[in-house]
């Protein structure tokens, strides 16, 4: 194999690749990228056996061929060399970097050995916006829980709404819920509901960035492929019964509460300095923040709000909700409560488009 190639397009396919490369590596050919030259383009793929990345651009292809060679090794030297073109070619089991400055021979391994990846085939089912992609994924991801012991719960929810042509993620570590409505092109229709690792949903939205470019989605072989102009990432689906998350919607039919976004943030954040368990008064004219933690101290803040229903006084975790605000769309938070009790939404003002349910704690 023998490639040329501009050094910054060159390192920026490999930076992508990287994306799916493991840092807890249980066999030596995951650590890997598989690099492939034939046809006038250079593809690059990468997986650590749940999410897979393939990535490929043009090249000046002197020799076909292919060959592993290790990600972390071969990202480090090309990061590292001045612009201009860069040579790679293989051979006496090395792979060789060729720069105007030097050469770097990184050890290969058998391309034989590298798991089977799915290539893209056909057209897509749905497209989303880069941009909204990003948006609706920031605004859920936080609600996913971490916890492998639970694996539903590390996933999102994307399931169809055939009558609006949207798709609605949805993510809960059972202590909290996000969802999040996209408008999407395709045939709706045809989308298969399915829990997609959050992990995934993450990696998918940092590659989109705010682009406008679409985000092409669809199922193939059993797994959630993506892809993003010469990108694909391809993911495992996770198994097992989501919770039936509508029958956890809050009516919010007690008290509606509608505070200025920028003033309830600023807020809870500075009672965050002296504990984690914050109260929310809610008063007729005003929300009341407050915490208090006896070996450290106690904060109280009074908030403008508008209010209609009962006051009543209700506990949460400040950091749950303080995860709740930045995917809030409008310049006031909206809050629905039933009771000390009971979950209590948040949402985009006067749009359900963006909602975010909160389990109460006691207060003492």
């Amino acid at each position: 194999m023998i490639v040329s190639c501009e050094k910054e397009k060159l390192n920026s396919l490999v930076q992508t690749a990287l994306r799916g490369v493991s840092s807890r590596v249980t066999m030596p050919i995951l650590s890997g990228l598989l690099i492939t030259a034939e046809g006038g383009r250079i593809t690059i793929n990468s997986t650590d056996l749940e999410m897979s990345v393939r990535a490929e651009l043009e090249a000046e292809i002197s020799e076909s061929g292919s060959t592993v060679v290790s990600g972390r090794l071969l990202g480090d030297v090309i990061k590292s060399l001045t612009s201009g073109t860069i040579q790679i070619d293989t051979g006496e089991k090395f792979l060789t970097v060729k720069s105007a400055g030097g050469e770097y021979r990184i050890r290969e391994m058998m391309p034989e050995d590298f798991p089977q990846i799915p290539s893209w085939e056909g057209s897509s089912v749905v497209k989303v916006p880069g941009g909204e992609f990003m948006v609706a994924v920031q605004q859920t991801a936080r609600a996913s829980s971490t916890d492998e012991k639970r694996p539903v719960l590390t996933g999102t929810l994307v399931e169809k709404n055939v009558a609006d042509s949207v798709l609605k993620m949805v993510a809960t570590d059972s202590y909290r819920l996000a969802w999040k409505e996209v408008g999407v092109g395709g045939n709706v229709a045809d989308w298969e509901d399915c829990i997609i690792p959050t992990k995934t949903m993450n990696e998918v939205a940092r590659l989109a960035g705010g682009g406008d470019a679409d985000v092409e989605m669809k199922m193939q072989d059993n797994q959630v492929m993506f892809k993003l102009g010469d990108m694909v990432i391809s993911s495992r689906l996770i198994e097992g019964q989501f919770p039936n998350y509508k029958q956890l919607i809050p009516k919010g039919e007690k008290t509606t509460v509608k505070v200025p976004k920028d003033e309830i943030t600023a807020a809870v954040k500075r009672a965050l300095i002296f504990g984690h368990n914050i109260r929310i008064g809610v008063y007729s004219d005003h929300l009341r923040v407050a915490t208090e933690t006896p070996e450290v101290g106690d904060s109280k803040e009074e908030i403008p709000a508008e209010v209609v229903g009962e006051e009543m006084e209700i506990g949460f975790n400040g950091t749950y909700l303080m995860d709740a605000l930045p995917g809030v769309e409008s310049d006031k938070v909206e809050m629905r409560l039933d009771d000390p009790l009971k979950p209590a939404l948040v949402r985009t003002e006067d749009s359900e488009k963006y909602n975010y349910i909160l389990m109460p704690v006691r207060l003492r």
